[in-house]
């Protein structure tokens, strides 16, 4: 009876993803306003949510982030957080960072994930951002 801890309720669901900071160690000023003014800027998509899907929950919602060789590690859920690391082989896929943390809340009708990582290129100032 019920639904289970990470079920999600079936529907319409709208994804808003955006960057929340950006930042380049050492950049020079005209570089450092490039980054800034990617803050803010956000990307959103809406799909329908099957029963199926739902009931997968939020395990299955963090699998989807897995693009190209990127892959989801150690996992955690329950009483509404989550949290993993996000492992990506190569040029990090379509994230930018090769390693990112992830973690979360959620309930039924909501989740919230927040991605947090570093990437070292010797052709950044400073080599990191």
């Amino acid at each position: 009876c019920g639904q289970a801890d990470g079920e999600l309720n079936p529907g319409n669901w709208k994804s808003t993803m955006a960057m929340s900071k950006f930042e380049i160690p050492g950049a020079p000023p005209e570089v450092a306003e490039r980054a800034k003014a990617m803050l803010g800027q956000s990307q959103t998509t809406e799909a329908c949510m099957s029963e199926a899907e739902a009931k997968a929950g939020v395990r299955s919602m963090s699998n989807a982030m897995q693009q190209g060789d990127c892959t989801m590690d150690n996992f955690e859920q329950g009483g509404g957080t989550m949290s993993g690391t996000m492992v990506c082989k190569g040029t990090g896929g379509g994230f930018g960072a090769p390693t990112m943390a992830m973690t979360g809340t959620y309930s039924a009708d909501k989740v919230t994930m927040v991605l947090a990582g570093e990437i070292t290129d010797d052709k950044l100032p400073g080599g990191k951002a």
